[in-house]
């Protein structure tokens, strides 16, 4: 009987040993350690990334996505108020990273160029400088611009259509067009621009009350011919031979002269005083306006 009892201690014992001899080495030693094997966290992210590969984070490849799905509106839109000109356009070309370059002509005398990128279900308008931000929808191959900022030319909340398209007209068909158009009808257009942007004007000029602002609008209405006579002048350029042109740029640096000392006339006849700038820019505006038509005599 003893015997028996002694060899059953034996074996407890011996059991007890194995067991504790397994738990010391359940784990590796260096596994928490700084410099030693990653934690089982990181593991299993690790893991999980393994399993997932075609997981990803981040919300770019969805606006990539919505981007690709747009339909591309490429093309030139075009607002000729029922007639046969073109008052005012707006040109979108898609560009293979996705974005449009984009400009905006307003009566063919205020002009931006920048870019546009969709925005849900509108294009968002950029230029640079100056910096301008505007909203453009495309809707049955007619266009609408909405300026959120304003600059020279364009102020915020003004409101631009463009309904008489086409929309599927490329760039390049409409400049190759416009090459076989004389000389003298293109600068008949802008003429024509003109003389419209000079109604709207004329409006703020007779709404005009303090002399602030009557400053500002006969600064807007030499603008207005002055950018009118540098497109004309740019037509002239583009069309004469250099002989006609040589002859021109001697009598255009001798009518800046003149007009200069006229202009400076205008003011010193109330010099110093707050209407000093209206008269100035009055004057600079009506000798401007008649030189831009005679340049259009040279195109004849």
């Amino acid at each position: 009987m003893k015997r028996i009892l002694l060899a059953l201690l034996l074996s407890t014992s011996l059991l007890s040993g194995c067991g504790a001899k397994d738990s010391d080495h359940s784990l590796p030693a260096e596994t928490n350690r700084p410099g030693g094997d990653t934690s089982n966290t990181e593991r299993i992210e690790e893991s999980e990334k393994t399993e997932n590969p075609e997981r990803t984070e981040g919300p770019e490849e969805t606006e990539d996505t919505e981007q690709a799905e747009q339909e591309d509106v490429s093309g030139i839109y075009t607002d000729k108020q029922g007639t046969s000109d073109v008052y005012s356009q707006l040109t979108l070309a898609l560009q293979p990273d996705g974005i449009y370059t984009a400009e905006i002509s307003v009566y063919r005398v205020s002009e931006l160029e920048g870019t546009a990128v969709w925005e849900g279900d509108m294009l968002r308008f950029t230029s640079e400088d100056p910096y301008v931000l505007a909203d453009i929808s495309v809707t049955g191959g007619k266009a609408e611009v909405v300026f959120i900022t304003g600059a020279v030319g364009f102020q915020a909340g003004d409101i631009y259509s463009f309904p008489d398209g086409p929309s599927g007209e490329s760039p390049e068909q409409t400049d190759e067009d416009s090459f076989q158009e004389n000389l003298f009808e293109k600068i008949a257009m802008e003429i024509s621009c003109a003389e419209e942007q000079e109604k709207e004007i004329e409006k703020k000029q007779e709404e005009a009350v303090t002399q602030q602002e009557m400053n500002l609008t006969a600064a807007e209405m030499y603008r207005l011919w002055d950018d009118t006579l540098n497109l004309v002048w740019g037509l002239l350029e583009a069309n004469l031979n250099e002989a006609d042109m040589e002859a021109l740029r001697k009598e255009e640096r001798e009518w800046i002269t003149f007009k200069d000392a006229e202009v400076q006339a205008a003011g010193q006849e109330n010099g110093g005083g707050s209407i000093q700038p209206l008269l100035e820019a009055m004057r600079a505006a009506e000798l401007t306006k008649a030189r831009v038509y005679e340049l259009a005599e040279y195109a004849k």
